[in-house]
């Protein structure tokens, strides 16, 4: 499936031959003039690449990143290893999840609280009011100093796979939030929902500028908030773009247990199953169930379309799609029938966002998936195995896929299994079955 942003990239590549340039010279620099001239879509949707799967056909293909180097002016550059962007080791949220004891108790909040966090400010500013923030970073005192978007100052990098130094200049950054304490300054980089990988210039353009106005050490920190778990790392930066290691790494539950303790003989027994697989619905594409929850929590206004979806979970619109569908099939969104392209929350989904804590979101997100027929003769079958994922057959898998949903063939069958298996896997390490 062609997105809009492939579309837009595409003609710009062929009408300036871009290739070519780059190929010779290992980068071209674009203004935003001739990107909305000749893409015809908006420049800073074009350029907001923030994940490696966010962006377009073309850059994946041709191993490019894009980076904005002035007011209007971006650069795109050969990086063959992808060092523009920092990939999480697969076992990073597998990091034992610590359960924080808020200070100030967390229940005296009225205006706020860990079940209302809808979007990346309620998340920092909970962290913070609860002093997360302070435990992480071992200050005694932390001051909210900056937030918001300003103009950067000047200063040079070097491109990944190329000797170029390149000058930064006026360039739009934007910090979260900015805290300062007596050892540093911590800017943090805040985001609903796990990210795999994310481009280094989130943190690395507000690490450089903020360098260069104070003495204070400056401590970037990329600050994740998904169903209920806080996931904070903080990093430093070395003399190279692309030069970032972790020096530290946490996740808080904040005074509730993470993992959800269920009988599993009176949870089957008391839910009724759909043994009918909606053909109006395609079969789950989408495998982190935590997004999905995440989707159905900061589902709002200027959030209910795929495109929508995709740009404020950065990633791309075919992703969108097959989580909005997710949740569909999971009985939490439905289509808008008023509103072409747009999605609604359920009874079901609204009940989901009331939820006051984890354990509620989960209990329910694991009901409605063992309503469905393919779900629940898997999760028996993962009894049989021990509660043990890796020992899933995706063979195993697809034909039960195939038994309950006729249309799809082995090879398509197959491929949704990997789906069932990583929905099965969220199952054994949220989920304490007794």
């Amino acid at each position: 499936m062609t997105t809009k942003g492939d579309e837009a990239w595409n003609k710009v590549f062929q009408s300036l031959n871009l290739l070519n340039t780059i190929e010779s010279e290992g980068f071209v620099q674009i203004s935003a003039t001739t990107l909305k001239e000749i893409g015809q879509r908006e420049p800073r949707l074009m350029a907001k690449q923030d994940t490696l799967n966010s962006r377009p056909e073309i850059f994946k293909r041709q191993h490019l990143s894009i980076l904005p180097i002035k007011n209007g002016e971006y650069i795109i550059y050969r990086d063959n290893k992808g060092q523009s962007y920092f990939k999480y080791d697969s076992s990073f949220y597998g990091i034992p999840i610590e359960i924080y004891d808020p200070c100030p108790d967390s229940e005296i909040l009225e205006s706020l609280s860990i079940g209302s966090i809808s979007s990346e400010f309620q998340a920092i500013d909970y962290a913070n009011l609860v002093s997360l923030l302070k435990t992480f970073t071992n200050e005694s005192q932390l001051y909210l100093t900056i937030r918001g978007k300003l103009r950067s100052g000047n200063f040079n990098l070097h491109l990944p796979d190329n000797d170029k130094q390149i000058e930064v200049d006026g360039v739009q950054i934007e910090v979260d939030s900015g805290y300062e304490g007596n050892n540093g300054i911590y800017l943090i980089e805040a985001k609903i929902g796990k990210r795999d990988d994310f481009h280094i210039r989130q943190l690395y353009y507000p690490w450089k500028d903020w360098s260069q106005k104070t003495d204070k050490p400056i401590i970037p920190i990329f600050f994740v908030y998904s169903n209920g778990i806080f996931y904070l790392t903080k990093f430093r930066f070395g003399k190279d773009f692309g030069d970032l290691q972790i020096l530290e790494s946490r996740s808080f539950s904040i005074d509730e247990d993470p993992v959800l303790s269920v009988n599993f003989e009176e949870l089957m027994d008391s839910i009724v199953v759909d043994t009918s697989e909606s053909e109006s619905v395609p079969f789950p594409q989408a495998n982190d169930l935590d997004k999905i929850i995440d989707i159905i929590t900061s589902f709002s206004e200027d959030l209910k379309t795929k495109e929508q979806i995709s740009e404020y979970f950065e990633f791309d619109e075919r992703q969108g799609d097959y989580y909005a569908n997710a949740a569909i099939y999971l009985g939490l969104l439905s289509r808008d029938t008023d509103n072409y392209g747009s999605f609604a929350l359920t009874d079901l989904g609204k009940a989901m966002k009331r939820c006051s804590n984890r354990r509620c979101r989960n209990r329910q997100l694991l009901t409605q998936l063992l309503k469905r027929s393919s779900f629940r003769s898997t999760i028996l079958l993962v009894k049989r195995l021990g509660f043990n994922p890796t020992n899933i057959d995706l063979d195993d898998v697809a034909r039960i896929i195939r038994d309950n949903s006729p249309r799809y063939n082995h090879t398509t069958s197959r491929r949704r299994a990997s789906t069932v298996k990583s929905w099965m896997k969220w199952i054994c390490e949220n989920i304490r079955f007794e």
